[in-house]
């Protein structure tokens, strides 16, 4: 695995041993990065279900200011912290172990201007997360939020309160859903 652009731009990362996390391929993480390619530069990532950090340690990669990393494995989040570290990213992130439903509510009051939601797939966590995010406000006003499903498991949602979905994306075996923050009613 490596980094698909910006100014780390091909180095390695190390990938947790095991099936418990299953990183975003290069094919995506590429197709996510062009689609939001003109948000990245100085904007704050939140990375959920982080893995590796793959997907936040990009968009660090790529002129994001920071990132914020939710790992609740012990082994992903230790890969993760090395690959910090050998990066020199470490001042530019902060990594929370634990479920991510119970950090989320730590982090009331700040918002993101991308949000990346990669969840174990068929767990029930997409839903659940998505409506602690809207409940929350986590999504800045002008930000943009994805979360990554197999395509196999097409996913439907209850109405959000103030996040909308934009488009749903096929890429490969994967589905990428792509919300924005609804419009406020004059």
């Amino acid at each position: 695995m490596r980094i698909t652009g910006g100014t780390l731009k091909n180095h390695p990362l190390i990938s947790p041993k095991g099936t418990k996390t299953r990183p975003t391929s290069d094919k995506l993480r590429q197709s996510l990065f062009n689609i939001c390619q003109h948000h990245v530069e100085g904007a704050t990532f939140l990375d959920l279900f982080a893995g590796s950090g793959a997907v936040g340690i990009e968009a660090l990669s790529r002129g994001a200011s920071s990132a914020t990393f939710i790992e609740k494995e012990r082994l992903a989040a230790n890969t993760l912290r090395k690959n910090l570290e050998s990066l020199n990213l470490t001042s530019q992130s902060t990594l929370l172990i634990g479920d991510v439903l119970t950090l989320l509510k730590k982090l009331k009051g700040k918002t993101f201007d991308l949000i990346y939601v990669d969840p174990p797939y068929e767990k029930g966590f997409q839903e659940k997360t998505l409506l602690l995010i809207d409940t929350l406000g986590l999504l800045a006003p002008d930000g943009l939020l994805f979360l990554e499903e197999s395509s196999s498991h097409p996913l439907s949602f209850s109405p959000l309160k103030s996040l909308a979905l934009q488009k749903t994306r096929k890429v490969g075996s994967t589905s990428l859903y792509q919300f924005i923050k609804k419009e406020k009613a004059p």
